[in-house]
């Protein structure tokens, strides 16, 4: 499940959780991330007790899209125990995005 996220729940929902977190920035009237969007929400579904997932509306919450210097959409951010630790500018197919996010999980490092 992908849920929505604004700048005032970032901090308690991501930033001092511990485990997998991530954000997707979208803005909701772009067709690139109106195709990643159902890519998004399977991936969320195959990975969801191992993964939190939220989703931000960049035009809804400018503040928190430039504190974390988004300047592409979609992308995606994943954090551990609150750091960032990969970020993923553009829609991803699903498969994509499962087998990097899977490795994630397993320890590795973030893949390009």
């Amino acid at each position: 499940m992908v849920r929505d996220l604004n700048d005032q729940g970032l901090e308690e929902r991501v930033l001092e959780s511990e485990g997998l977190v991530a954000v997707a920035f979208l803005d909701f009237c772009s067709i690139p991330c109106e195709h990643f969007r159902p890519e998004l929400k399977a991936v969320s579904e195959m990975l969801d007790s191992k993964i939190e997932f939220y989703r931000i509306d960049v035009t809804e919450n400018p503040t928190i899209t430039d504190e974390l210097g988004v300047q592409a959409v979609p992308t995606l951010l994943v954090f551990r125990d609150g750091e960032e630790i990969a970020r993923y500018e553009g829609p991803y197919s699903r498969e994509a995005l499962n087998e990097r996010l899977t490795n994630l999980m397993a320890g590795k490092p973030p893949a390009k």
